[in-house]
């Protein structure tokens, strides 16, 4: 995929993660910004860990494959 791909596709996944936190937000207290934030943050975190973890496999997959 080219650059600018990978960057829509970044921009459409936050986009999603922000409609996703901001309607699990409005549920609990609408009026606290710092609430949504935190819900952000722990949605990005988990949705990152399967990403860190299968990137690390690629990577240690790669380098057996190259030796």
């Amino acid at each position: 995929m080219k650059r600018i791909e990978w960057l829509i596709a970044i921009i459409l996944v936050v986009i999603g993660l922000s409609c996703l936190t901001m309607s699990a937000t409005s549920m609990m207290k609408p009026e606290s910004i710092r609430d949504y934030l935190s819900i952000l943050l722990k949605i990005c975190l988990w949705s990152g860990i399967p990403i860190l973890i299968a990137g690390i496999v690629y990577m240690v997959v790669k380098k057996k494959k190259r030796e």
